[in-house]
């Protein structure tokens, strides 16, 4: 028996995992997965046409996995999804081959477009998008930049306030200002 819009699902939340697997098998596809790599079956990923892998799991990262599956089958369509986004780790996870990356929350029909490469669709009020996106952006931009350079430091604070030309205590201070929540 063939399978076709076979499925790989690695996220690690049970119950939104399990919300996945009825969702997506309604929408046509055959889901199937873990919430983790050894979890999974290998011996399907050569005839799997699409992966959903969450950016963070239990004992893997899923910016990790994406190169393993790519390697699996090169005709796969990744598509990866998290609740802890931001710019690099999104740029990253194109690098190693994810066609696309959303954050959480998500609702299905974004998960089904994603994996379909349905164009997003413009809004009407886009203009008005755009301003309110521009207001929230620089911090966010910032906070983001800020981690960037963390990671490049490898948590070093203070080499990391020298990378960015401030003080420690204003670097600190930054850090306390914007948790990445937001």
């Amino acid at each position: 028996m063939e399978f076709k819009n076979r499925l790989l699902i690695l996220e690690d939340d049970k119950e939104f995992f399990e919300s996945l697997i009825l969702e997506l098998k309604e929408r046509g596809f055959s889901p199937y997965g873990g919430d983790s790599w050894k979890a999974i079956e290998k011996d399907l990923l050569p005839s799997t046409d699409f992966a959903l892998v969450d950016l963070r799991l239990n004992q893997d990262s899923g910016l990790a996995l994406i190169q393993d599956l790519k390697a699996a089958n090169p005709h796969m369509r990744v598509v990866m999804f998290t609740g802890y986004g931001t710019i690099a780790t999104a740029v990253e996870a194109m690098k190693s081959g994810a066609a696309h990356y959303l954050t959480k929350p998500v609702n299905i029909d974004e998960i089904v477009d994603a994996l379909l490469d349905v164009p997003v669709e413009e809004e009407d009020d886009q203009e008005d998008q755009e301003i309110d996106t521009r207001r929230v952006s620089l911090a966010r931009h910032e906070r983001e930049y800020i981690e960037y350079v963390l990671a490049q430091c490898n948590g070093n604070i203070t080499h990391a306030a020298r990378w960015l030309g401030i003080r420690r205590q204003s670097l600190q201070r930054k850090l306390k200002k914007y948790p990445p929540s937001q």
